[in-house]
């Protein structure tokens, strides 16, 4: 196989190896960047062997069109909505590229000081290379894993021109979310807790340990505080550039159209043909498009959880709001007009 072409959007950055500093690239078309859920080992149906390694150093930082992102709290609608903005080639979205999971775990794993000043360098040369248009005047729409968003700032910080914006639900849609995916993703949830929770001043303020083995109701609301905790930060800090905006996926599904359309201006995506993209996205399932899937269905998948488990998370959320909510600064939402 040729070398990877740091130029050539089609070599992919897949992964980001810790201990070499190198990243694993893969050749890859845009038919599978959006076909696929995740752009991780599984999603691109690929392994180590049919990767080739690239060295950052090697990497030019030049004059790309700023990427845009799609922060997300998990659960609430993200993969929906950047199949509705991906347009290719003008544009492309990228959905929780698995490399920046990688580098965000190396760099909570590496120990303060240089190991850690030179992945954050690594991020830079990731997202520079995530950036590259695959089309004269295209962009490129970048949704990380929310299980990242503690290194939200970072990641804005080494793309000081991008614009974002910070996708949620409110607590109870996020723990029907939760309970819907029970029990494939019980796991997930506690380890998405554990890594929300690292660093944040949440775990400090409950005097908890973030390794801890939460049950799932600690898991669902714990995440859901972090992620509250960092949104509120970023936003925060969001004062003279004003590159953030704010929106609840509530609104989205009251209205995608014009929430869409409403996304794609913000984030300097291109627009055309957004109303049959929207169409085909909201009437399938993010993540199972074979099918036809519709806001009637998702009422009812909501009202199955709740004959199951309503009387639990109604208990959640009194403890919630009772033990969590006092110890985080809710953000200051800045809604997406």
């Amino acid at each position: 196989m040729a070398a990877p072409d740091a130029s050539d959007p089609r070599w992919f950055p897949l992964a980001y190896e810790a201990t070499s500093g190198r990243f694993q690239m893969l050749r890859v078309t845009l038919e599978e960047l959006g076909s696929a859920t995740f752009l991780d080992r599984r999603g691109l149906r690929v392994d180590s062997a049919t990767s080739e390694v690239l060295d950052p150093a090697s990497i030019s930082r030049g004059e790309l069109p700023a990427p845009s992102f799609l922060f997300h709290t998990a659960f609430c609608g993200s993969t929906l909505l950047a199949r509705a903005l991906h347009a290719p080639p003008r544009a492309v979205a990228l959905k929780e590229p698995l490399i920046l999971h990688s580098l965000a775990t190396a760099g909570m794993r590496a120990p303060a000081g240089s190991d850690r000043n030179r992945i954050a360098e690594d991020l830079a040369s990731a997202l520079a290379l995530l950036s590259r248009p695959w089309t004269p005047g295209g962009r490129v729409l970048i949704k990380p894993a929310n299980q990242i968003n503690g290194w939200m700032a970072r990641i804005l910080s080494a793309s000081p021109r991008s614009r974002a914006v910070l996708l949620y639900s409110d607590l109870r849609s996020f723990m029907i979310s939760c309970f819907k995916k029970l029990p494939a993703s019980e796991q997930r949830i506690r380890w998405m807790a554990q890594a929300l929770l690292h660093d944040s001043q949440l775990a400090t303020r409950l005097g908890i340990d973030p390794s801890a083995n939460f049950n799932l109701v600690e898991s669902c609301a714990l995440a859901w505080y972090a992620q509250m905790e960092r949104y509120g930060e970023a936003l925060r800090e969001d004062v003279g550039d004003d590159r953030l905006r704010s929106l609840d996926f509530a609104q989205v599904l009251a209205a995608p159209a014009d929430s869409t359309a409403a996304c794609a201006r913000w984030l300097l995506l291109d627009d055309d043909g957004l109303d049959e993209r929207v169409h085909a996205a909201f009437s399938r399932h993010s993540k199972a498009t074979a099918g036809t899937y519709d806001a009637l269905d998702r009422e009812q998948e909501n009202a199955r959880v709740l004959d199951m488990f309503g009387p639990t998370i109604d208990r959640a959320m009194c403890w919630a709001s009772e033990v969590m909510a006092p110890a985080v600064e809710m953000p200051q939402w800045k809604p997406l007009t």
